[in-house]
């Protein structure tokens, strides 16, 4: 997490002895909870919505924003799954306070990444991807062309591996085959699909501003934190800092998301509460650093919007596909007004219900779609998040269609005024944003 949290050890009851069974894990409760790199599969829900089943209406276009499937960790957790991990293991063979089968699973546990693999797309992500294109083309059947044509299909990735394969994965499962698809030049520093890249103020006053996330420092100071990092070190039989606890958490989630039946013996060192405390962690720190924490965050997702807009009510391919990551989808779901709470998240929230929960909405594989309809009565537009249909906030209440010309007014002033260079310059004048 973050490199100046401090080691912080406290007493708890004794841990499970060694040899005796193993009691029934919650995995499913732990599954679910492991931020944004919960696999897709345990959040999708095929709740079998149909957009080319609305009577009076006929599907004219698509755009989606779809982050890439499961990948490998970076470079820097790679190397520190390579050496602290592998120290963490042998001090729980020498000293842990497990179960016998836990420490089987310990036991047989080695690293199985090098730092060349960082961050590419696992065969578990090109399965979510290729699943996602099947449905995609399931749901909406005869409104899809259905051999590839460039007039009627835009494709584009970052300057990535991963999402590069997770596009061709996607148009592998939406045409049954691989198909010739033309793709535009990829950029590292896309204005539409990563516009984050190019806010300089963003980077400089939020994404590196040790200072913006120090909601996050006070939860890794609080009591609820130091009760896990206390009982955990119990079970390992050293004490650990909150470092080592989120490096451990990091590891269980990756391995989870690799493998449909493999359990990560690094999952067994927590129970439902732990994660639980954990998961809130990311919680918080995602909202400060991309979501609503700070105004500009999102505000700058503008340049996406505008193309939104401008692919909706012109005369380009009608349906687009984009394939990107966490930070677009998170700041595009604050930008629209997604899961905002009543107040904002603080350290004090670890208790009170909220709707701002990482792990289910930006998960692996991650997508929200838009999609224009034309009706008897008009023209509208369907909103679905993790292929499932939602509101769209600002607009009619209880109503999943929303009038297209009701939806451009929710976003005329900022797309219309979107100053991206102007907001995003290091020399706009400071304020207390931050």
């Amino acid at each position: 997490m973050l490199l100046r949290l401090l080691l912080i050890v406290c007493s708890v009851p004794a841990a499970v002895v060694f040899g005796q069974a193993c009691a029934e894990k919650p995995w499913e409760a732990i599954h679910r909870r492991l931020a944004t790199k919960t696999p897709y599969r345990h959040v999708f829900r095929d709740v079998g919505y149909n957009p080319t089943g609305i009577d009076g209406c006929r599907v004219r276009r698509t755009w989606g924003l779809f982050r890439h499937g499961t990948r490998n960790p970076s470079q820097k957790v790679i190397e520190r799954m390579n050496t602290d991990l592998v120290g963490i293991r042998d001090d729980i063979l020498q000293h842990g306070k497990l179960c016998k089968k836990e420490l089987q699973m310990f036991e047989r546990w080695k690293p199985r990444l090098s730092v060349d693999q960082e961050k590419i797309l696992v065969e578990e992500g090109a399965d979510e991807m290729q699943q996602l294109g099947r449905r995609f083309r399931s749901r909406y059947g005869e409104a899809l062309p259905k051999d590839y044509r460039r007039e009627d299909f835009y494709f584009k990735f970052t300057k990535t591996e991963r999402a590069e394969n997770s596009a061709r994965n996607f148009s592998l499962g939406l045409f049954g085959r691989t198909v010739d698809v033309e793709y535009p030049t990829p950029l590292s520093r896309d204005p539409v699909l990563r516009f984050y890249k190019l806010c300089d103020r963003w980077r400089s006053e939020i994404k590196r501003n040790p200072d913006a996330v120090r909601e996050v420092d006070l939860f890794y100071n609080s009591k609820p934190m130091k009760e896990v990092i206390g009982r955990i070190s119990k079970k390992v039989g050293t004490y650990l800092d909150a470092e080592s606890i989120h490096l451990m958490y990091q590891t269980c989630a990756f391995e989870t998301a690799w493998s449909k039946k493999h359990t990560s013996p690094w999952c067994s060192l927590f129970d439902k509460s732990s994660v639980k405390v954990l998961e809130f962690g990311e919680d918080l720190e995602y909202y400060w650093i991309d979501g609503y924490g700070y105004e500009l965050t999102y505000e700058q997702a503008c340049n996406a919007f505008g193309d939104l807009l401008k692919r909706f009510d012109g005369d380009l391919e009608p349906y687009t596909f984009y394939f990107t990551h966490s930070g677009t989808l998170l700041k595009a779901m604050a930008f629209l007004g997604l899961y905002r709470d009543e107040h904002p998240l603080t350290h004090r929230d670890f208790e009170r219900k909220r709707q701002w929960r990482v792990s289910e909405i930006d998960a692996f594989a991650s997508n929200l779609v838009f999609t224009q309809l034309e009706c008897t009565n008009g023209t509208h537009v369907m909103l679905t998040h993790q292929e499932r249909v939602v509101q769209i906030p600002g607009c009619s209440s209880g109503q999943t269609l929303c009038d297209y010309d009701s939806f451009k007014r929710l976003f005329d002033e900022r797309v219309g005024n979107c100053a991206f260079e102007t907001m995003c310059s290091l020399n706009v004048p400071k304020n207390d944003e931050l």
